[in-house]
C-alpha cells in the first residue's frame, strides 16, 4: 500500500468514529424495575443495554426490553431442571 492509500483509510475511520461518538449522545436508554410473575425484572427502553448484560451477566435482576415485556417473553421462565432420583 502507498501512503495515499493508508491516509485515506485512516482519515476516512476517524470521521465514522466521530460521527458515531457524536450521535450516539443523543440516545436515550431508560431503566425501570417491574415485578412479573413474582420476580423482579428491569426494564430497558433500548435494547443495547438488554444484549450487554445479557452478554456479561447483571448485578441484579433479570433485564429485559419493553417489547419483550409487552410480548410476554419476561413472563417466560426456563426449562425446570429435572430432579434425579437415586
Amino acid at each position: 500500500m502507498n501512503r495515499r492509500s493508508t491516509l485515506k483509510i485512516v482519515s476516512t475511520s476517524l470521521i465514522v468514529l466521530v460521527c458515531m461518538v457524536l450521535t450516539s449522545s443523543n440516545v436515550s436508554a431508560e431503566k425501570y424495575k417491574k415485578i412479573v410473575n413474582g420476580k423482579e425484572v428491569v426494564v430497558h427502553t433500548n435494547p443495547i443495554p438488554v444484549i450487554l448484560h445479557r452478554m456479561v451477566p447483571p448485578q441484579y435482576g433479570r433485564h429485559v426490553t419493553q417489547k419483550e415485556l409487552r410480548k410476554g417473553a419476561a413472563t417466560q421462565t426456563h426449562a425446570a431442571s429435572t430432579v434425579r432420583k437415586r
